[in-house]
C-alpha cells in the first residue's frame, strides 16, 4: 500500500476511535444517570464506531484484504481483538436484514427491546425475551444473540487510538 494511503487509513482509524472514546464516556454518563434511552443510544453509537474500526482491520471485500492486514501490522493489531465484533457486524451494516432473521426465529415476535439490568436479574426469562441487554455492571452486552464486552472493546480501541497517533507522528509521508 502506498505510504500516503497507508497514513491516511491510520488517520482514519484513529477518527474512529476518537469517537468511539467520546461514545463511551457519554455511555457511562447515561448509566449513571440510570438513563436507559440514553444508554440504548450511546451503545449504538459505541457499536457504529468501533465495527467501523473492524472494518477498516478486517473489511469484507476480499480485494480490501490486503489493506487491513498491512493495517493491521503496522498497529500491530492481533486477531483476537475486541475490535474484530464479527458477530455484531450484520447487526450495524445491515439492520433491516438482521433484525428480519431474527425476527422469524422468534416463537412470537413478543419482546422487549432493551434490557438494563445485571445478568442473572431476570433468571429464567428466554434470551430473545430482549432484543438488546446490557449489563451495566460489566458492560456485557448482547443484541439478537450476539455479544460483546463494551468494556474490553473500549479498552482496545483507547490502545488502538494511541497506537495511532504515536504511527502517524513517525510515519508522515510528506
Amino acid at each position: 500500500m502506498d505510504a500516503q494511503f497507508l497514513f491516511r487509513f491510520v488517520g482514519e482509524v484513529r477518527r474512529e476511535c476518537r469517537l468511539s472514546r467520546l461514545a463511551n464516556t457519554e455511555l457511562r454518563g447515561a448509566l449513571a444517570a440510570l438513563d436507559p434511552e440514553r444508554t440504548a443510544f450511546f451503545v449504538r453509537a459505541l457499536l457504529t464506531h468501533a465495527t467501523a474500526v473492524s472494518r477498516l482491520l478486517w473489511p469484507d471485500r476480499p480485494a480490501a484484504a490486503p489493506r487491513g492486514e498491512t493495517l493491521r501490522q503496522a498497529l500491530n493489531v492481533d486477531a483476537s481483538s475486541p475490535i474484530r465484533l464479527p458477530g455484531l457486524l450484520k447487526h450495524v451494516f445491515q439492520p433491516d436484514e438482521a433484525f428480519e432473521t431474527w425476527l422469524h426465529r422468534l416463537p412470537t415476535p413478543d419482546y422487549l427491546d432493551f434490557n438494563l439490568m445485571p445478568a442473572g436479574t431476570l433468571a429464567g426469562s428466554r434470551q430473545d425475551t430482549f432484543q438488546a441487554s446490557l449489563d451495566p455492571d460489566t458492560l456485557e452486552f448482547n443484541l439478537r444473540g450476539d455479544t460483546a464486552n463494551l468494556a474490553r472493546t473500549s479498552e482496545a480501541l483507547l490502545r488502538l487510538e494511541n497506537a495511532c497517533d504515536l504511527w502517524l507522528r513517525t510515519h508522515n509521508p510528506w
